[in-house]
């Protein structure tokens, strides 16, 4: 299992982060926000999402490659930036 905070800033960000997880659709990816569990690969469950907290990513059947990473890199949640 993987998991990260990972935070969207605007709706281009949710647009751009869905379409990433678009090329990965055999790949299992959760956003967790608050008691809210939904498919990262359904833009509409990202927008019901509350973006202004950052999130966590979960792949809970297996670690993600490198290229998944360098996808999500952009996205990932700083603390230290916030």
């Amino acid at each position: 299992m993987y998991s990260t905070m990972i935070f969207l800033h605007d709706l281009n960000n949710v647009k751009q982060f869905a379409a990433i997880t678009a090329k990965y659709d055999k790949l299992k990816i959760n956003l967790i926000s608050d008691v809210y569990t939904i498919d990262a690969h359904s833009l509409i469950g990202i927008i019901s999402l509350d973006i202004t907290d950052p999130m966590t990513l979960e792949l809970p059947d297996e670690e993600p490659s490198e290229e998944f990473l360098a996808d999500i890199r952009p996205f990932l949640y700083d603390e230290t930036k916030a």
